[in-house]
């Protein structure tokens, strides 16, 4: 009902120049940056301005969301979709910010609260407290949660191959491609799906063996999870994971529709 006004906003943002503050920061601190083909940085470029402008950004614990923080997030989250001709993060309204990693809520409290007439009052309190967040994706809301101190820039230090941000949008890609990862098929025919889960069982293997991985450990909760862990590797360190893990760099590459082995060392 609203795509005219919508497309109408997007034209008047594209209209400006990619500011040139804007471009200090993602050039200081995303190193996808550094060597990506011109015409596939313009298009970066003007994903990152729409996003900015058309998400609601939230800081969290007073911590303050100046431009370069929205545009370093910005940045990494419209990397998933670089390789796909529509926009596919419309989905994704809002955008909270944490200066460091947060405790949320297990939710194990019911609706009418905590119930005071037990004496173990306390302890529902102290039960219903979960470890340390570094993001979260609640898709049905259209919200995403960050922790900028996880976030990698020139300023933060984080393990290699780890991006909380890729992390956190692959999980809304995820769910937006629900409906194609049963139907695809790999270049030699066979079901995506099916090798994609095949991979997921080695990691799983190997993690029950305490045997080290290109992926962190947490790739073997799931097969969401595992799909989120190498979305980071796959955009981070994707030169290592193509010549360590060579079928699901190409189950990535297939499913992301591009290749950034290219632009990156």
């Amino acid at each position: 009902m609203f795509g005219w006004l919508r497309a109408g906003r997007r034209r008047r943002w594209l209209a400006e120049p990619f500011p040139a503050e804007w471009e200090a920061a993602l050039r200081r601190h995303v190193k996808q940056a550094e060597q990506m083909p011109v015409e596939l940085a313009a298009k970066w470029r003007q994903r990152i301005q729409v996003f900015v402008h058309e998400t609601s950004w939230e800081g969290c614990r007073d911590l303050k969301v100046t431009d370069e923080v929205r545009v370093v997030i910005s940045a990494y989250a419209t990397l998933l979709v670089l390789g796909f001709d529509d926009e596919w993060l419309s989905r994704v309204r809002h955008v909270l910010v944490h200066p460091t990693p947060y405790q949320g809520r297990r939710a194990r409290i019911g609706v009418e609260g905590v119930d005071y007439s037990h004496g173990d009052w306390m302890q529902q309190l102290e039960d219903d407290v979960e470890d340390e967040h570094l993001g979260e994706a609640w898709i049905e809301g259209g919200t995403v949660i960050i922790v900028w101190s996880e976030v990698p820039t020139a300023e933060h230090l984080v393990p290699p191959g780890t991006n909380v941000v890729l992390h956190e949008f692959a999980h809304v890609l995820h769910e937006l491609l629900s409906g194609w990862f049963p139907s695809a098929c790999t270049e030699s025919g066979e079901s995506w799906l099916g090798a994609f889960q095949n991979e997921y069982g080695r990691q799983v293997r190997e993690a029950d063996r305490g045997r080290r991985s290109l992926l962190d450990d947490y790739a073997a909760e799931s097969p969401e999870e595992f799909f989120c862990v190498a979305t980071e590797c796959f955009f981070e360190r994707p030169s290592r994971m193509q010549s360590q893990s060579p079928t699901l760099f190409r189950l990535l590459k297939q499913c992301f529709r591009i290749d950034p082995t290219n632009w990156m060392a």
